[in-house]
């Protein structure tokens, strides 16, 4: 084995390792702040997801079928980028929302609808980051079937998570939301 395939499965290996126990700290630290959740299962839908995904998508990688290129060439690089880029996004964006972010849909009581930063054009960033990475890390893999799971699974979560965040919005903001919904792309800018 090349030392740029070694060196592409441990700095592959350390980013889903750096995410999941980020993510777990995270959902720790803003567990049922306001004791509303309105949550649904989403969250561990999303997680249930992406851990399946993470484990998944190395199958194809480890059975050698669905080979895009080798795995440590140029594109696992790329992809490598991406997953950095992903996971610096979705931090930037959880510490930008600061307080008013939790790991579960609940509403606090003095919430407030955000509309600047990430927010201006994307009611979603955060799930966005989420995106980036998943498909940082199927091409990372230089893999089809990897970059399929990676491009459908967590997507299912996220889209169910979006409708149930949505809903809880709209009864809280009103009007407010739904003006908001209108100028604003919900996940992706120009597709959804």
């Amino acid at each position: 084995m090349s030392a740029s395939i070694i060196a592409a499965i441990v700095v592959i290996d350390i980013l889903q390792v750096y995410y999941f126990v980020s993510e777990i700290v995270l959902a720790v630290r803003t567990k049922q702040k306001t004791g509303n959740s309105a949550d649904r299962g989403t969250q561990r839908l999303i997680w249930i997801l992406i851990v399946v995904c993470g484990f998944i998508s190395w199958a194809p990688v480890i059975l050698d079928f669905g080979r895009i290129l080798v795995l440590g060439d140029w594109l696992t690089w790329v992809g490598v980028a991406l997953m950095i880029t992903g996971i610096t996004f979705r931090q930037y964006v959880i510490s930008f929302l600061g307080r008013f972010f939790t790991g579960q849909v609940q509403i606090q009581s003095d919430h407030e609808l955000i509309r600047e930063g990430p927010y201006r054009y994307v009611r979603h960033p955060s799930y966005l980051g989420m995106l980036i990475l998943e498909l940082g890390m199927g091409i990372a893999l230089a893999n089809w079937f990897s970059l399929l799971l990676c491009l459908v699974l967590p997507p299912i979560g996220i889209i169910q998570r979006i409708k149930v965040e949505e809903g809880e919005l709209k009864q809280h903001f009103g009007q407010r939301y739904l003006d908001y919904r209108k100028s604003t792309w919900a996940l992706i800018p120009y597709i959804y």
